[in-house]
């Protein structure tokens, strides 16, 4: 073989086609056998796989051991066909399909196959596209890219075409799936405006609507259900699919039915058939009508109609064209071949995009292409008023893809364990969740912790230019991407439910406890503050509270650093008065501890809080106020506790409000301080962290008041 070339794949679910760009710099359709379609249906011997025609006949013989129709299964982890002990799923058929044209168009080429694009209906969801790709490298085959059947269609009509701008509506009703599309063309460009579609509406559900319908008739006629068994039921659905493509030129047409010795002979309108049908062509109608909205458009502002697919040679379809738009719909493209024609034009535009004397097929050097997605990517969030789950859309549909919009979160982090952020992604129109599809969990981890306020986390969600979605996530401060785990929760019913009543996550609180050792201090008072400290540890909840003690006169001295341990904090409270000691920090009262609290407390996380102990006037009262006021300044809470003889105006003064500054005395000074100590751990320290990472006031130190 020689060179590798380029092919456009058309996966369909009732018929497939490949096509490639010629050495005249034409596509032109790859033909197997003279045949420019190759029926996508499979069948499976003991030791053997064929596929097509061959396959479709068996079929039509009632062989059980066939697969078709799959297509629509694609993206579907639960759907699996067993044959001769071995299973495959979707991706896995298509996988065969694809390796058979492959194989075809590197025979008929005589040379290697390696790069293609595939086409897809414009409804494919994401994990359709992703099974798609999926089927398509399995089949050993680097994927270009995806493009959707009617932009594909509207590629291979539009791309010669160079006269005024032109808005056209694409009508494709294929094998399996019906897609429509407003397409702008002009000289320069090819720019899809909008799409919708449904993946489970094709000709096959007319051919079904035929053969429900006659096996009633045979059912009154004989008593015995036609449809029951198997063999019968695939014969009949071939000779409805014959039935059909003969009403497309003609009144009538005759199916023949056997079963269980019985035989009976139908004769079936054209005007029964579109009578039967009405309600699946009244549903592509709605579709129309409502791409049309979406587009900002009515049947007036279109020039015309592209039919694409085969199941568009069905009369009541170019009836219903006519009926709306007041002309036929548009010549110049084989619906059956459009698709796949566009296909391979785009695979040779993207395989030579970076050619420098590569010749350009028609105009399409000149024309910019542009897609959008069928699918609003959306968020799982909760309701203004808590009461429901919602879909927070992110990205709309119809927007031109490849399309990106970044949202920003900030979260509350902690410095004691793994801060991670989880989304859970939607795609689908509804408001409520349950009515979309939920693409999958997408947790980001490893935040870096942020003292003092919330973290911003930009998180980018994207459509790329297969429809795919893909989700990433930067700390806005450091500009570090995050590591991010994707999984596809087994469980979302909790999305019927109300959210859950909001969960507090208690803080950890920074707690240090300033005793003045001044001369006054010494005796009985001393005493009741070794106490009431003790009481203060005992009351507070460690587990989410580090706590210090600090001791001062003359100089300051730090007799126990932050820590959790309750065991070193008693000891350092009652130690036979080695810290605890005026001996170590003097008699007198010309320091202050807010200057040696600040540098201690600075670099931990709101809340904090200073607790100062005192019974008596200080020396340099100016000073300390000015000291007190660059704690506050920092975030700190300073609560200012006095008895004796305390200046009330000064505790005042130091304290962060007047709610803030207790004048108690001494045999209340326990009770103070394990009342501090329950409210600090009730309140988390007037703080409180939702579980959607919020930080709330919540009134602190209403002991106080």
């Amino acid at each position: 073989m020689g060179n590798t070339v380029t092919i456009g794949f058309d996966l369909g679910t009732t018929f497939s086609a490949i096509a490639t760009v010629n050495t005249t710099n034409y596509p032109e359709i790859i033909q197997n056998q003279g045949k420019s379609l190759l029926p996508s249906v499979i069948y499976f011997s003991e030791d053997n796989i064929i596929v097509g025609d061959e396959a479709k006949e068996m079929q039509a013989f009632g062989e059980d051991n066939i697969a078709s129709f799959f297509k629509r299964n694609m993206g579907d982890n639960e759907f699996i066909l067993t044959f001769h002990d071995k299973t495959y799923t979707a991706v896995e058929l298509s996988t065969i399909i694809l390796k058979e044209l492959k194989a075809i168009a590197e025979t008929a080429l005589g040379t290697v196959v390696e790069q293609a694009v595939i086409t897809v209906p414009a409804y494919f969801n994401n994990f359709q596209r992703e099974a798609t790709i999926q089927a398509g490298e399995m089949a050993g085959l680097k994927i270009l890219r995806i493009i959707n059947e009617p932009t594909a269609a509207a590629l291979a009509y539009g791309i010669q075409y160079n006269d005024k701008q032109k808005t056209v509506l694409v009508y494709d009703l294929g094998g399996g799936t019906f897609d429509v599309t407003v397409v702008q063309l002009a000289s320069d460009h090819i720019h899809v405006l909008a799409t919708d579609g449904d993946h489970e509406l094709g000709g096959k559900d007319w051919d079904d609507r035929i053969a429900t319908y006659l096996g009633q008739r045979f059912l009154a006629d004989h008593s015995i259900d036609p449809l029951d068994e198997t063999s019968t039921f695939n014969d009949l659905l071939v000779r409805c699919e014959t039935a059909k493509k003969q009403l497309s030129n003609r009144n009538k047409a005759r199916i023949s039915i056997s079963h269980e010795g019985e035989r009976e002979s139908y004769e079936l309108s054209r005007q029964q058939f579109e009578e039967v049908t009405r309600d699946l062509m009244e549903r592509t109608q709605m579709l129309t009508n409502r791409v049309l909205q979406d587009a900002g458009l009515n049947w007036k502002k279109l020039d015309g109609v592209l039919l694409v697919g085969g199941s568009t040679r069905m009369p009541m379809v170019t009836d219903y064209i006519v009926q709306m738009s007041g002309k036929p719909p548009m010549k110049g493209i084989n619906v059956d071949e459009a698709v796949v024609l566009g296909a391979a034009i785009q695979a040779d535009l993207d395989a030579n995009a970076n050619a420098k004397n590569k010749p350009i097929f028609g105009l399409a050097a000149k024309k910019d292409i542009q897609d959008v997605m069928s699918h609003s990517l959306g968020m799982v969030a909760e309701s203004a008023n808590r009461s429901c789950y919602v879909n927070s859309i992110i990205i709309p549909k119809n927007k031109p893809i490849p399309s990106t919009e970044t949202r920003p979160y900030l979260l509350h982090t902690t410095r004691h364990q793994d801060n991670t952020l989880e989304v859970y992604m939607l795609q689908g129109e509804s408001d409520i969740p349950t009515q979309c599809i939920v693409l999958g969990q997408y947790t980001f981890s490893n935040i870096t912790h942020v003292s003092n306020k919330p973290a911003i986390i930009d998180i980018e969600y994207t459509y790329d230019k297969n429809g795919i979605v893909k989700v990433s996530a930067k700390e806005r401060a450091t500009g570090r991407c995050l590591p991010m785990k994707e999984q596809k929760p087994s469980n979302m019913s909790w999305l019927a439910n109300a959210p859950p009543e909001e969960i507090v996550i208690p803080v950890h609180l920074s707690v240090l406890i300033a005793v003045d050792l001044s001369g006054s201090m010494s005796g009985k008072p001393l005493k009741e503050a070794q106490k009431a400290a003790e009481s203060f540890i005992n009351q507070i909840d460690l587990s989410h509270a580090s706590v210090g003690l600090m001791v001062f006169a003359d100089k300051v001295l730090l007799s126990q650093p932050l820590c959790q341990n309750i065991k070193k904090l008693k000891q350092s409270i009652n130690n036979g008065g080695e810290t605890m000691n005026s001996a170590y920090v003097g008699w007198g009262n010309a320091a202050e501890p807010f200057l040696e609290a600040l540098a201690l407390l600075k670099k931990e996380e709101e809340p904090k809080f200073l607790i100062v102990l005192t019974d008596g006037a200080w020396y340099n009262q100016e000073n300390a106020i000015q000291c007190a006021k660059k704690c506050h300044s920092n975030g700190m809470e300073v609560i200012a506790i006095g008895f004796g003889g305390a200046d009330k105006d000064f505790l005042k003064q130091i304290a962060t409000s007047d709610e803030n500054a207790l004048f108690t005395d001494l045999g209340n000074l326990v009770t103070s301080f394990s009342n501090i100590a329950q409210e600090l751990t009730e309140t988390s320290g007037g703080m409180q962290i939702t579980e959607s990472g919020q930080h709330r006031k919540t009134g602190l130190l209403s002991f106080f008041k």
